[in-house]
């Protein structure tokens, strides 16, 4: 297949994108959308390739048992992940292909599929070569309490309203958290991270990428732990946080924190030499660091 330029896992703080493969001339662009309002195929999952004239759209839909499951996302594919009321999993496969004519984007397309074992899910596609390009995302719907375990190569990997247990790995590409709460982890490479009003145990991890907050007025739950190394901080927080909120940085760390949120908070040092930037209350359950990167706080105006 063409190598892709994937625009991304469109997020409140904007995008976050990954680029594969540096031929300018072959390459398709992808956009995955987590804020479309059904499960249109085509409001979430976009291409576009000025050099193939043809494109073709299709669908996939299973249905599976309340389990445990473990995701695994096509490469440069991405998954999208929301809690309805139902006892069941709902899973529904997005794909699309250009080429160059319908009949060899429409033999592609019929090699992509869902695999689905015990405890298993994985989106398989067709060895890559220089005709056709693909793009896919999964839909899941998950029941209240599910247990996951998603990875996504050159993709995203967005929770909205997502009630549960889940954990998200992400090699150059994002993960979005969006109104979700449980147990929930985020671990990205060359990628940023989003979390947006969520609540209970969250932990994010970033490894050269940006990290983006918009925090609750009161954070429900166990707390917050958020790191990036290489990668850029910014943190949200409503004029009425009742949360108590550390926000810390490595010596020669930049620290812009001009709103009204910042009038009484502490800023001091720790025994490691590390910028600490403390309010909201005297015990922190919002923990949020940078190492190799600026921080910005600032007050939550609408989306992030």
């Amino acid at each position: 297949m063409r190598q892709l330029l994937f625009a991304g896992l469109l997020i409140a703080a904007g995008v976050a994108g990954l680029r594969a493969g540096d031929d300018t001339a072959s390459r398709s662009s992808i956009t995955l959308r987590d804020d479309a309002k059904s499960d249109d195929c085509s409001e979430h999952l976009q291409m576009y390739n000025s050099e193939f004239s043809a494109k073709v759209r299709d669908e996939e839909t299973r249905s599976l048992v309340n389990q445990p499951l473990t995701i695994t996302a096509e490469r440069n594919g991405g998954i999208q992940v929301t809690t309805w009321d139902r006892p069941d999993f709902s899973l529904k496969l997005c794909k699309q292909a250009a080429a160059s004519d319908e009949a060899t984007a429409r033999r592609a397309l019929a090699q992509v599929r869902l695999e689905v074992g015990t405890g298993q899910v994985k989106v398989v596609s067709p060895e890559r070569d220089g005709d056709v390009s693909v793009g896919t995302v999964l839909l899941v719907k998950a029941p209240k309490e599910a247990k996951l375990e998603m990875s996504v190569h050159n993709g995203g990997i967005s929770l909205n309203r997502f009630f549960g247990s889940a954990t998200a790995h992400a090699h150059n590409g994002g993960i979005s958290f969006k109104s979700s709460s449980g147990t929930l982890v985020a671990e990205a490479q060359n990628g940023g991270i989003s979390i947006k009003d969520c609540s209970g145990d969250v932990n994010a991890n970033v490894e050269n990428g940006g990290l983006s907050i918009k925090l609750p007025e009161r954070w429900e739950g166990k707390g917050l732990q958020a790191h990036t190394h290489n990668g850029g901080l910014v943190v949200a927080v409503p004029k009425n946080i009742s949360s108590g909120v550390e926000i810390a940085g490595s010596e020669h760390t930049s620290f812009i924190c001009n709103d009204d949120v910042c009038t009484d908070a502490l800023r001091t040092w720790d025994e490691g030499g590390r910028r600490l930037l403390r309010f909201g209350g005297p015990n922190p359950v919002i923990h949020a660091s940078t190492v190799n990167g600026g921080v910005v706080v600032k007050l939550a105006r609408g989306e992030l």
